[in-house]
């Protein structure tokens, strides 16, 4: 009998629905912990009662259902505790503190169940944990440090970038200090932007690698590009700082090779990028916001920037299911920390059809109507109550940008002889609705006043 990696959960459970192990065997048991290691396969840690004890033949049993019903999928491994003088007590205390309550699991009937997954990699999208980003909101709402936001996409091409880089014009233009940071590494963008060359531009995957080898020797602030190009910015913006993902020469490729590995053995891709956020911050202060492009996808540095990194995170979706069955999944994970813990966040429905183009309507309402479907059942807990789904203060309530042929490939932010009306043009589009109105809502949700444009 062959199973899928889906379906061993459901097979466990039903080892433990045979007759035999519920006479026998279930009411010895305090919890059942299944533990999926790294391969996929299925091992279980099992606590008994104070006052019960388990006889071989029953673990033997349960034994042999396991690997009747997982197959291949079967660990062979199942771990009983025997006190204080287990020699695998460090072991076991490891699985305790790490392990979550399994979605079944009923804390009015024994025995509980809990679930531990091993991996390498996801960690930032399979563990629910409360965001630490390097400085507390508090002081982003006192004014006193600038708010981190990460602009994640679950598919590419949906114009995440170029709205990332307009939200940022509109800040500055409106007078609030903003830097802008790639962490799009596998497709780094940002400093082409702005940049009408191909300089030698050290950022982010220069700062996560050297970092660790040059310590004190790699300052960052060297390495921060400022924007301050007039055409930009109006007469009275501030002066965007750029931090870019990093040349892409010979050696970029061997560079995040490298990357990779650290964060797979050594485990400090967290540490580094909070140590890199600090650095910056202190570069350049005083900042109001810092916006992260971040690679779309499950990819462990996205993962990391808006579940670990930022105060806030701008989503963007197409009206599709594949994009939908991502962003649905992103939406949960936002909420899993709890109600307290929940990041505030902004969703974009990018690449709408704009005014005039047939079907405009029916697109933007099946939108809206999805999003308070997901939202509703992913975002929002059991005992709240739902707002009302036109409620446009609501984080389902979408921003709408449609697509842009101005804004599709090679966008030049930079002066280039005789065409000063194009970037008069580009900054226009890029600085009035809707990215007015994504800029609006993070000042919004982080007290900094916005004044609309007229």
């Amino acid at each position: 009998m062959t199973i899928s990696f889906g379906e061993t959960f459901e097979r466990v459970r039903e080892c433990f629905n045979e007759q035999s192990i519920i006479n026998l065997l279930v009411p010895k048991l305090e919890s059942v912990t299944i533990i999926r290691d790294i391969k996929g396969k299925i091992r279980l840690f099992i606590e008994q009662l104070n006052d019960r004890s388990i006889e071989e033949a029953e673990i033997a049993d349960i034994k042999s259902f396991l690997s009747s019903k997982l197959g291949n999928y079967y660990g062979n491994d199942i771990w009983l505790p025997a006190g204080e003088k287990d020699g695998y007590k460090a072991l076991i205390d490891t699985i305790k503190a790490e392990r979550v309550l399994a979605p079944w699991d009923d804390e009015s009937v024994l025995p509980r169940w809990y679930i531990l997954e091993r991996h390498i990699a996801k960690q930032a999208w399979t563990n629910n944990q409360v965001a630490t980003p390097p400085w507390k909101e508090e002081l982003v709402y006192q004014k006193h440090k600038p708010a981190i936001i990460s602009f994640f996409s679950f598919k590419g091409g949906v114009g995440r970038t170029s709205a990332l880089v307009a939200t940022a014009l509109t800040l500055a233009r409106n007078g609030h200090r903003v830097a802008v940071v790639d962490l799009d590494l596998e497709a780094p963008g940002l400093a082409t932007i702005f940049s009408p060359d191909n300089s030698n531009n050290l950022g982010v995957i220069d700062y996560l690698l050297e970092k660790k080898i040059q310590n004190q020797d790699w300052k960052l602030r060297t390495h921060i590009i400022p924007i301050n190009e007039q055409t930009l910015l109006g007469d009275y913006g501030q002066p965007l700082q750029l931090l870019p993902a990093g040349t892409v020469d010979d050696n970029y490729l061997e560079k995040l090779a490298r990357l990779d590995f650290q964060n797979l053995v050594y485990g400090e891709l967290q540490s580094t990028m909070v140590d890199m956020l600090k650095e910056l911050e202190s570069a350049v202060r005083p900042l109001d916001f810092i916006l992260m492009d971040a690679r779309a996808g499950f990819h462990d540095i996205g993962g990391l920037a808006i579940t670990n990194l930022s105060h806030g995170v701008v989503i963007f979706g197409t009206q599709s299911r594949q994009s939908w069955a991502g962003l649905t999944h992103v939406i949960r994970h936002l909420a899993s920390s709890g109600v307290d813990e929940r990041l505030p966040l902004i969703l974009v429905h990018s690449m709408a059809p704009a005014n005039g183009i047939p079907g405009r309507e029916t697109e933007l309402t099946e939108f809206q109507e999805q999003a308070y479907i997901v939202f509703k059942e992913n975002y929002y807990s059991e005992d709240e109550t739902v707002p009302d789904p036109n409620n446009r203060e609501e984080p389902f309530f979408p921003v709408v940008v449609p697509y842009q042929e101005s804004l599709r490939g090679d966008i030049a932010l930079f002066s280039r002889n005789s065409q000063s009306n194009r970037l008069s043009g580009l900054v226009e589009i890029m600085t009035n609705s809707p990215y007015q109105e994504i800029a609006e809502k993070l000042c919004d949700l982080f007290g900094r006043e916005f004044q609309k444009n007229n």
